[in-house]
């Protein structure tokens, strides 16, 4: 049981992984600026396209949102079902949204795959959703960061802890890995490199469904 709450333990980390890896993917794939689950710049965005009278681009960075929201939805009414394996159920959804979008690639425009990517990821930031800060979504790396910034003034102030500081900073640093491999990944082709986050997905689930009993913190 030991062995399972730190393998427990450790997947926030592992899902922001993932989460860098296909937010690179996305970003990469649709060459305009628009995010898989960086949802603040894409607000950010549709304010500039909508003021500047490009609407139909905006509407590309509205349905993001849209379907980012919706799969989080999703995600929660699986998670509030209160079922033993609602954990390892939800990333087994991502994955399976991952392969739908592998697969309808060829025949869709871009701009479909990632309304698929950005519902999944939507979905994956409720897959731990009280692991990391019970009032931080997955990737909401703005977040980390703060936190981080708000750890280093506690230790200075000898308020603090180290760990805490260390498990901010590595939340960051774990998506910021993601990205890089997601970036390298891409340099093959976009039906490649999905095929990476689909097995790290599988594998997720799989540990989840192991280490069910745990609790969240």
């Amino acid at each position: 049981m030991i062995k399972k709450i730190r393998l427990h333990s450790t997947m926030p980390f592992y899902l922001l992984f993932i989460a860098g890896i296909v937010d690179a993917i996305g970003f990469i794939h649709l060459k305009n600026g628009l995010f898989i689950s960086f949802m603040s710049g894409n607000t950010t965005h549709v304010g500039i396209l909508l003021t500047s009278g490009n609407v139909p681009q905006a509407w590309h960075y509205i349905g993001v949102i849209l379907l980012f929201v919706f799969g989080a939805a999703v995600g929660e009414a699986i998670a509030l079902s209160n079922r033993p394996f609602y954990r390892s159920t939800i990333m087994a959804l991502v994955s399976a949204v991952l392969i739908i979008t592998l697969c309808v690639e060829p025949i869709y425009s871009p701009i479909v795959t990632n309304f698929l990517l950005s519902f999944a990821m939507g979905v994956q930031n409720i897959a731990l959703r009280l692991t990391i800060e019970k009032a931080t979504a997955l990737t909401y790396v703005t977040g980390f960061l703060v936190n981080t910034g708000r750890s280093i003034a506690m230790l200075l102030m000898g308020k603090g802890t180290s760990s805490t500081f260390f498990r901010h900073f590595n939340s960051w640093l774990a998506i910021f890995i993601g990205a890089i491999v997601g970036t390298h990944v891409m340099d093959y082709s976009f039906r490649y490199a999905l095929v990476v986050p689909i097995v790290l997905t599988l594998i997720a689930s799989g540990i989840l469904f192991w280490t069910h009993e745990v609790e969240d913190d």
